[in-house]
C-alpha cells in the first residue's frame, strides 16, 4: 500500500531535448475512459454509494499515513487551502490571504460549523498546528511544520497568521493538510488515540466506523457549501487488492480504487467505467556532475533524443503516463504552453554528438579525453524501473553510449547518490504538490545530490520566493523552464497515472491526484 508523501520531499526539476515549436504539443489526458456517450441529464437525489478500501490501522489524521484513508478523509475533512484541477491552490476553510514576505495572513471563513454545530475558529487552526508538531505525532503533515515554520498565532477568532522559517515557492500550497476539531480531542491521549473518528467540516461525517468492517458516511447538516445528491457512502473494508476487485466485479461495491497499472483488462468489464488521473510521482534520470561527460549538456541533450519514452509507457506502463519535459505537470496552471515533449530522435541524438566532438570509436564515442561508459543506479525493488532501465540501456547504446545496470535496494541507493558515488540514477520521486524544486537545483540546495550549479536559476528561484502575486510567479517559472529547457540538468521521462473504477450508474466521477472525490456534491447514481 502506497504512503502518501507530502511536501517533505521537494524534489527534482528537469529539462530533456525538448522543443519550443507549437507541434507536437503534449496532450493531456482524458480524466475519464468512459465507454458510454455522455447525456444530458438531471442529477438525482439519494442513494448510497458502496466504495471498497483495503484493511487501515486509523482513522486518525494524527497518526494516519496511508494514502487511501487521506482519500476517505478527504469527504469529511478540510484544510486552510485545497487545489483545483491546476495544482492551483483555491481557498477551502480560509476565505483569503495575504502573503508578504514571509508572512502569511489568512482570513478564515465566518459561516463555518463543525458537523455537530460547534462553531470552526482560529483556535481550531491552532489547536491542529500544535498537535500535528507533537513529538509523539507520526503523520507526514509534520514535517511541513517542522520545516517551513517559524511561528504562527491566532488574530482573534478568524485570522491566523504564519511567518515561514525561509523562503518558499507557491506557499500556499504547503496548507492543504486537514484542520481538526480542537474540541474533539480533550487530552495528549486522544491526539494519539488510534481509535478516535474525527469530526470535520466538509460535505460528509462519519456516522459509523466498525473496525475491520466498513466505515459509513452521511450528509453533514452543517455544511455550508451545496448539499451532495448521495445521501450515504459506505466503505467495505476488505483484506487485500485481490479481494477489493473481486468483491466489486461481484457488485458488492459500486467505486473501486485500482492499484496495478495494467487497468486496461477491466476495460471489457459490463457497464463499468475507468477514470484515470495524473500522480505526483515522476520518473526521471539524474547525471552527477562530477562526471566530466555527464557535465557536457550536449551528452545529455543526445541521451534526452535517445531515449526512447513512448516504448518505456507502451511496453512497461500499459500506456499509462504522461510524457514530461519538466516536473511540473503539463495540465499545472504553471506549465508554460510552450513546453513540448520531446521526440524519439536517433539520428538527432547521433547529429548532437558528433557536432560536439563525441566520435564513435568500437562502438563508444569518447572526445579523445572520455568515453560516454556510465554505471546507471536502480532501484532493484521496482520491477518497472528495472525494466525501463533495460530499455534505456538499449537505446543508448545505439547512439554510443554504454550503460552499466546497477540494481540497489533504496537504502543503499540513496547513501550512494547522497555521497556523490554514481554516474546516472534512475528514479521514481513523489513530488511536492507545491511544485517547489529549488531544494534540487539550487547551487546549495539540500537535495541537490548532482552537484548541479546554475547562477541563473539561483536568481529565478531568489525572485520566485518572494512572488507575492500569482501572475508573476507563473512568469518567472516560465523563465525557469526556458532556462532549464537550455540546460537539460536530468533526463525527464513522465509522470504516472493512477485511476479508480465504477458502475456507470455512478455519475459525476472526475477524479485528480489529490481529490478522487474531488467535486462529491454533483456525483449522484442513476437508478
Amino acid at each position: 500500500m502506497r504512503k502518501f508523501i507530502i511536501l517533505s520531499f521537494i524534489l527534482m526539476f528537469i529539462f530533456t531535448g525538448c522543443k519550443t515549436t507549437p507541434q507536437n504539443m503534449v496532450n493531456l489526458p482524458q480524466a475519464s475512459e468512459d465507454k458510454t456517450k455522455i447525456e444530458e441529464e438531471k442529477p438525482l437525489e439519494g442513494g448510497t454509494l458502496r466504495v471498497n478500501i483495503t484493511s487501515f490501522d486509523t482513522l486518525n489524521p494524527f497518526l494516519n499515513s496511508n494514502e487511501r484513508v487521506r482519500q476517505m478523509l478527504n469527504l469529511s475533512l478540510e484544510g486552510l487551502v485545497t487545489l483545483d484541477k491546476t495544482l492551483k491552490p483555491v481557498p477551502q476553510l480560509a476565505e483569503k490571504w495575504d502573503i508578504n514576505g514571509l508572512n502569511i495572513k489568512f482570513y478564515l471563513k465566518k459561516n463555518v460549523k463543525w458537523q455537530d454545530g460547534v462553531s470552526f475558529t482560529a483556535n481550531d487552526v491552532k489547536f491542529t498546528f500544535d498537535s500535528f508538531k507533537s513529538k509523539e505525532v507520526k503523520s507526514p503533515y509534520k514535517d511541513i511544520l517542522i520545516n517551513y515554520l517559524s511561528s504562527y498565532k491566532t488574530n482573534g477568532d478568524y485570522e491566523f497568521e504564519v511567518v515561514l522559517n525561509k523562503p518558499a515557492a507557491n506557499p500556499i500550497a504547503l496548507f492543504t493538510f486537514p484542520i481538526l476539531a480542537e474540541h474533539q480531542y480533550k487530552s495528549k491521549e486522544d491526539i494519539l488515540n488510534k481509535d478516535i473518528v474525527p469530526i470535520g467540516t466538509g460535505p460528509y461525517k462519519i456516522s459509523s466506523y466498525s473496525v475491520s468492517r466498513e466505515v459509513i458516511f452521511e450528509k453533514n447538516p452543517y455544511y455550508r457549501g451545496d448539499k451532495p445528491y448521495i445521501d450515504n457512502i459506505v466503505f467495505k473494508i476488505v483484506p487485500n487488492e485481490n479481494a477489493m476487485i473481486t468483491s466489486f466485479q461481484s457488485k458488492e461495491a459500486d467505486f473501486t480504487f485500482l492499484s496495478d497499472i495494467d487497468w486496461d483488462k477491466y476495460k471489457e468489464l459490463s457497464n463499468v467505467n475507468i477514470y484515470k488521473y495524473v500522480m505526483q510521482d515522476y520518473v526521471f534520470m539524474a547525471p552527477n556532475y562530477q562526471n566530466p561527460a555527464l557535465k557536457d549538456s550536449n551528452v545529455r541533450k543526445a541521451m534526452c533524443y535517445g531515449i526512447d519514452t513512448d516504448k518505456i509507457l507502451r511496453d512497461v506502463y500499459f500506456g499509462h503516463g504522461l510524457k514530461s519535459c519538466i516536473p511540473v505537470r503539463p495540465d499545472s496552471w504553471l506549465y508554460s504552453s510552450k513546453i513540448v515533449a520531446h521526440n524519439y530522435d536517433i539520428k538527432e541524438a547521433n547529429k548532437i554528438l558528433e557536432e560536439n566532438g563525441w566520435n564513435l570509436v568500437k562502438g563508444i564515442r569518447n572526445n579523445g579525453t572520455y568515453q560516454l561508459k556510465f554505471d546507471l543506479i536502480v532501484n532493484v525493488n521496482n520491477p518497472y524501473l528495472i525494466k525501463t532501465a533495460q530499455i534505456i540501456k538499449n537505446n543508448l547504446k545505439s547512439i554510443g553510449i554504454e550503460i552499466k545496470i546497477v540494481p540497489k535496494d533504496w537504502d543503499n541507493l540513496l547513501s550512494s547518490v547522497y555521497s556523490g558515488k554514481f554516474d546516472l540514477v534512475l528514479m521514481e520521486w513523489n513530488l511536492s504538490y507545491n511544485q517547489d524544486m529549488s531544494a534540487m537545483f539550487m547551487t546549495k540546495g539540500k537535495d541537490n545530490f548532482m552537484g548541479y550549479s546554475n547562477s541563473k536559476v539561483d536568481e529565478i528561484y531568489s525572485r520566485i520566493f518572494y512572488d507575492l502575486e500569482e501572475n508573476s510567479l507563473k512568469a518567472d517559472y516560465q523563465v525557469l523552464e526556458q532556462v532549464f529547457l537550455e540546460e537539460q540538468p536530468i533526463i525527464g521521462l513522465f509522470y504516472i497515472e493512477g485511476a479508480v473504477m465504477a458502475y456507470d450508474n455512478v455519475k459525476g466521477v472526475d477524479p485528480t491526484g489529490f481529490n478522487v472525490f474531488d467535486n462529491i456534491e454533483k456525483w449522484y447514481i442513476k437508478k
